[in-house]
């Protein structure tokens, strides 16, 4: 299930991130075991979460994306050789809920893709011949799997930065 989409002024935003170049394929099985390690990592320097773990998504090139696995946090941190510090930038995002299993989460990014064309509203991207690269293009997991096992239930908002016009 999908909602309609809307546009949402979101400030700057701190979080800490595992860097992942990962194929497309290959997602489920190498992204989500390492959103336990950004946890873990923050937890031992008793740092505290502010919000849903996401996957931002830097940039494709044919089936090989860059993705950031993190966590919101409430300010600023120093990162090591695992966990790397970042900043949502302050700007206008279009937001879509989507609720249902992960397998079918492309059809929120089309949905928002989509409805951001037909307003004629500029996703920040930037696009070549065999590659895109995306100025803020996320999955909030709203929903945590391991407290909730029914994956029709699963509520993910996909967030997409804007061009700041």
């Amino acid at each position: 299930m999908l909602t309609e989409p809307v546009l949402e002024k979101r400030p700057a935003r701190n979080y800490a991130a595992i860097r992942k170049t990962v194929r497309m394929e290959d997602i489920p099985a190498v992204l989500p075991p390492l959103v336990p390690k950004v946890y873990r990592w923050l937890a031992e320097r008793g740092i505290a979460s502010d919000g849903p773990c996401f996957f931002l998504y830097h940039a494709m090139r044919h089936d090989v994306l860059e993705v950031e696995v993190g966590v919101p946090v409430q300010k600023a941190i120093t990162g090591d050789a695992v966990v790397r510090p970042g900043v949502f930038p302050e700007g206008t995002y279009a937001v879509i809920t989507y609720t249902g299993d992960y397998a079918n989460l492309k059809d929120a990014h089309m949905k928002l893709e989509s409805w951001l064309a037909g307003k004629g509203i500029p996703e920040k991207k930037y696009t070549a011949p065999d590659s895109v690269t995306w100025g803020g293009r996320t999955e909030f997991y709203i929903t945590d799997p391991d407290t909730e096992p029914d994956s029709t239930r699963w509520i993910t908002d996909v967030v997409f930065l804007l061009e700041q016009g």
